[in-house]
């Protein structure tokens, strides 16, 4: 039985796999190469900028807030349905974190919270495009005002369009990551894009004045779409929870060979003292080949949204990227469980609210309560892949398992 995994380094193709071990078979030129500026070079003529790359989304998000040199306590806007480390972002440049709901239909801001939440003091606005679902920028302006600005979140979303242009080119600022799971990957790293000059000089000058990515770190991620391609195959090889696949996996995490996208400290809203930090140039080599894959990549995830959206009865919005492919389900935790029993492993994207534990909550300033819709679909959201790695094959498995449960 073929597993099939929404997670696992899904975009990992050979080519990708030959860069890895290239880089890891030669340790000592890790920190040498020009790939991160290729990268920057590429990404921002074709999102109309200037691009600076760093170890990850929220290192991107972070030194552009403090490039902002905003008044202490200024409110960024920031959707409850997504992940923490955009909350701890904010934190750390010493601002307010102000949550707002989603909706049903496309998983993007509540539009009528977002104008209750506005206020004198809000400064920011990220914008996601959850799943790739492009949100209404043109509204979100029109609440806001000029004086606001509007940054992209492209972690869904990268390569996709909406009616008004371009994702990423149509705000004032994009952030981007390079995460294991996201549109393409370098495993880690991250970006972002700014048009204006002189935001684009001190964030030059950020990056210059910041340390290189930890050399340790550089070899576990080299390391993690090699083992994912090793393990994978034999992840049901066995009697129940007791295969093949899962005990190397488990091994390899208690070894820390997978290392951590959410460091510990960060359930804390502790800033670990290496972030932020460059990108590496050997993990920069893995973005830049996929980036050059990019539309293929978004093409294949259509073709198999376009399977899930016929086989499934679902009537989403117009969509180009489809990450991962959301659906609700009301008895979730149990179709989660049953589905691995059918060598699928479906995804949970956000099974809670910012994706944290409870512990986590008042230290990033949610209030329990305050987005009641991103609350319930937490319980309910499940996510089917499109990766590259899919086949409509797959996905009609995926179907045929996960109607018992609709």
């Amino acid at each position: 039985m073929k597993p099939i995994h929404i997670a696992a380094s899904p975009n990992t193709q050979g080519d990708d796999l030959k860069i890895a071990w290239s880089k890891l078979v030669n340790p000592w030129n890790l920190a040498k190469g020009k790939e991160a500026k290729e990268l920057e070079e590429l990404i921002g003529k074709d999102l109309k900028g200037y691009a600076f790359t760093f170890d990850s989304a929220r290192s991107a998000f972070y030194v552009y807030l403090k490039s902002l040199d905003l008044l202490p306590k200024s409110e960024v806007i920031l959707p409850a349905f997504s992940c923490m480390v955009v909350a701890n972002a904010v934190l750390w440049a010493g601002l307010k974190p102000v949550f707002v709901d989603c909706n049903e239909n496309d998983f993007n801001y509540d539009l009528a919270d977002l104008k209750k939440k506005l206020t004198s003091r809000t400064r920011v606005i990220l914008i996601q495009h959850t799943f790739g679902f492009p949100e209404d920028i043109a509204e979100v302006r029109t609440m806001a005002g000029k004086s606001v600005i509007i940054v992209e979140d492209l972690a869904h979303s990268l390569g996709g369009n909406s009616a008004l242009g371009k994702l990423g080119t149509l705000a004032d600022a994009a952030i981007l990551t390079f995460g294991i799971e996201k549109v393409i990957s370098g495993v880690r790293g991250g970006m972002v894009i700014v048009r204006d000059n002189k935001i684009a000089e001190e964030l030059a000058l950020t990056q210059e004045e910041s340390p290189a990515f930890p050399f340790s770190k550089t070899i576990v991620a080299l390391l993690n779409p090699i083992l994912w391609y090793l393990f994978t195959p034999s992840y049901y090889f066995g009697i129940g929870k007791f295969t093949l696949g899962r005990m190397l996996v488990a091994l390899a995490h208690k070894l820390g060979l997978f290392g951590n996208m959410i460091e510990p400290c960060e359930y804390r809203a502790c800033k670990p003292d290496w972030l932020p930090s460059r990108m590496s140039p050997a993990l920069a080599a893995l973005a830049l080949n996929q980036y050059r894959k990019l539309d293929r990549m978004n093409a294949h995830r259509v073709e198999i949204a376009k399977l899930y959206l016929q086989e499934l009865n679902k009537n989403y919005p117009a969509n180009d990227v489809y990450l991962r492919f959301p659906l609700l389900l009301k008895n979730r935790k149990q179709a989660v469980l049953k589905t691995k029993e059918h060598g699928i492993v479906l995804g949970d994207w956000y099974k809670s609210i910012l994706y944290a534990p409870d512990s986590s909550l008042q230290t990033l300033q949610y209030v329990k309560g305050s987005c009641p819709n991103a609350e319930r679909l937490a319980d309910q959201i499940v996510n089917l892949p499109t990766h590259i790695n899919v086949s409509t094959q797959d996905a009609r498995r995926v179907v045929k398992v996960i109607n018992q449960y609709l």
